[in-house]
């Protein structure tokens, strides 16, 4: 073979290497930049790059959609199915959601999107990290804005993606192939919606915060500072966006996504004070960030960056103002510029903090004190067990406390004493009158009851021939509580029933099966807040703000309402021993106690009292 023959032989096996690569990368689109006619896997190129596969998908298919949402990963957690119905009109949105994105490319996007597909509304939705970066080269082909948005060379950019390295086309195959095995793996965005697929999340169970931590503390770790260099930058492009959307006939709408205490450790406070102010110079917003309600509970958040689903339908719930959605207190703010000093003084303003000093806590829990039951049952203690729990507590060094005290040690007003322990009986029966008060007066010990508010003073059940045992009077209740020795507390005024069988019957205080948020919280609401106006009105002078929670049920939704409603401490039946530290309001909650009952000796019982 001549030379010039090996030279085009050469020359043409590279233009058909070349046309290969171009023609798998065309086919496979791993990115989605050409539409992906032939696979339609569009979820897989948002996980690769939102930026330019959302552009792809959307070209195709932007009759659907006359509104969007714009933003980082965060507002993933704006539904917009949710928006859909609060605009009605017939709207739909889309979300653009892009990770790590900055205010260069929300503004990009929405030229685009106004240009090309003429909105009818446009949801812009901020976050506090977008103050420490703006304009950021690229580094990858996975954070790169779409040509038809960035305005680049179109020509480049297609020729960038038809020599894209194989391994990209080749891994979007095996995923193609594996989607039977593990279908969420390979679909972590909804295309249709553009938002992320949170199903798995959003299953994981947040009723109890140490083990929704023991889970996840990795993902709650905090992290460096973030500068304010975007600041001016980003006050300056938002004021073009909402111009250029009024212009073209479009709403727009600001929301500033809700922040974790973690998060916001990573600002300077001062700084976001000043961009708030500028902010609302230019635009009101909804306002969710800085410290709220709900900022210092992880169990909002998947991680310190991004706040749950269900706090996403909280924030528009807000907006609407929609009866059906609970929206915890403190949560929530419109912001003007008449308001915003106030406002972001408010919101940005670190709460105090004391010593962080912490101390386990162990907690006994009794319901009834009876020689003769009518059945032996965990619940029931005889006198002389019940005299022999406290004298063997009293010599083991133990000091009782009442769940008050633990509250003023947490708000840094009280010491505790050595070894503490924190006596409770549950439902108000007349045998803590009669037998477990004396022993205590007797012992200089205290204890916490919680009561049923329609059974105190009751010797019979409301439902003839059930089984019921006598509860103290109002009468008595004060002369415990007037002694100092007893501290009487909610229990719920009628919700101590369950009844598996029957859908009908609430299981304690829990939320029933199609119960809106908002039904549930002012029908638990209501309930709770009937037995402490009873309280406080049968007992002068005394502060109702502890909660045990019948049978033990509890969720995050029913500790929020409580916190909401002034409530400081919640007591579980969940066994072992809590750990609570000053200044961390949440600690209170949820706390965890000890059966003393029958079954286990006194001095076995103490010794499940150590902490050390």
């Amino acid at each position: 073979m001549t030379f010039r023959r090996w030279i085009t032989a050469f020359l043409a096996s590279l233009l058909l290497a070349a046309a290969a690569l171009g023609g798998f990368n065309m086919i496979v689109d791993p990115f989605g930049v050409f539409g992906d006619k032939v696979l339609g896997w569009h979820s897989y190129n948002m996980v690769n790059n939102p930026r330019v596969a959302k552009i792809g998908y959307l070209d195709q298919y932007h009759d659907r959609y006359d509104s969007y949402i714009i933003g980082g990963s965060k507002s993933s957690s704006i539904s917009p199915e949710l928006l859909n119905d609060y605009y009605g009109d017939g709207a739909s949105f889309y979300s653009m959601l892009m990770y790590g994105g900055d205010f260069n490319d929300y503004e990009k996007t929405l030229y685009y999107l106004i240009d090309e597909y003429k909105p009818k509304n446009i949801v812009l939705h901020m976050s506090l990290q977008e103050i420490s970066h703006f304009n950021e080269t690229p580094t990858d082909f996975k954070q790169s804005l779409h040509a038809k948005v960035s305005g680049e060379s179109k020509l480049k950019f297609y020729w960038d993606y038809l020599k894209l390295n194989p391994t990209y086309g080749y891994s979007k195959l095996e995923g193609y192939a594996q989607r039977s095995v593990d279908p969420f793996q390979y679909s972590q965005f909804i295309p249709e919606t553009g938002v992320y697929n949170k199903i798995k999340r959003d299953a994981e169970p947040v009723d109890n915060l140490e083990t929704y931590m023991a889970a996840n503390a990795a993902a709650f770790a905090p992290f460096g500072k973030l500068e304010a260099v975007a600041l001016d930058k980003n006050v300056e492009s938002l004021k073009r966006m909402k111009a250029y959307t009024e212009e073209h006939g479009a709403t727009f709408r600001l929301i500033t996504g809700a922040t974790a205490d973690q998060e916001l450790l990573s600002y300077d406070m001062e700084e976001l004070k000043t961009y708030w102010t500028k902010i609302a110079e230019v635009t009101d917003f909804w306002d969710f960030s800085g410290y709220s309600g709900v900022s210092g509970d992880p169990r909002y958040f998947y991680d310190t960056m991004h706040y749950r689903n269900t706090l996403g339908a909280m924030m528009l719930g807000y907006i609407f103002e929609d009866p059906d959605v609970y929206v915890p207190a403190n949560f929530g703010h419109y912001t003007t510029k008449d308001n915003v000093r106030e406002r972001a003084e408010e919101a940005f303003t670190r709460p105090p903090s004391l010593n962080g000093q912490s101390v386990a806590i162990p907690i006994l829990i009794y319901h009834h004190i009876d020689d003769d039951p009518y059945e032996p049952n965990s619940l029931i203690t005889s006198p002389a067990k019940f005299r022999s729990d406290m004298e063997a507590v009293k010599a083991a060094g133990y000091n009782t406390v009442l769940i008050q005290d633990l509250i003023d040690y947490v708000d840094g007003k009280k010491t505790l004493p050595d070894n503490p322990v924190a006596i409770t009986f549950d439902d108000g029966y007349l045998s803590n009158y009669e037998y477990a008060y004396p022993v205590l007066k007797e012992l200089g010990m205290n204890a916490t009851i919680s009561i049923i508010g329609w059974s105190v003073g009751r010797n019979e059940h409301r439902i003839p021939g059930k089984q019921f045992y006598p509860h103290f009077t109002w009468e008595q209740a004060r002369e415990m509580q007037e002694s100092g020795v007893i501290d009487i507390q909610n229990h719920s005024f009628d919700l101590h029933e369950s009844s598996p069988d029957d859908p009908s019957v609430r299981s304690g205080v829990l939320q029933m099966e199609g119960e809106s948020n908002g039904a549930y919280s002012e029908a638990f609401a209501k309930d709770v807040s009937y037995l402490a106006s009873l309280i406080e009105e049968e007992i002068p002078n005394h502060e109702v703000n502890i909660f045990t929670y019948p049978f033990g049920y509890y969720s995050h939704l029913s500790e929020q309402i409580l916190m909401d409603k002034g409530y400081r401490s919640t007591l579980s039946t969940t066994p072992g021993i809590s750990v609570i530290r000053q200044g961390d309001k949440r600690s209170l909650f949820a706390l965890k106690r000890i059966n003393g009952g029958p079954e286990v000796a006194s001095e076995a019982l103490v010794k499940l009292l150590e902490t050390k």
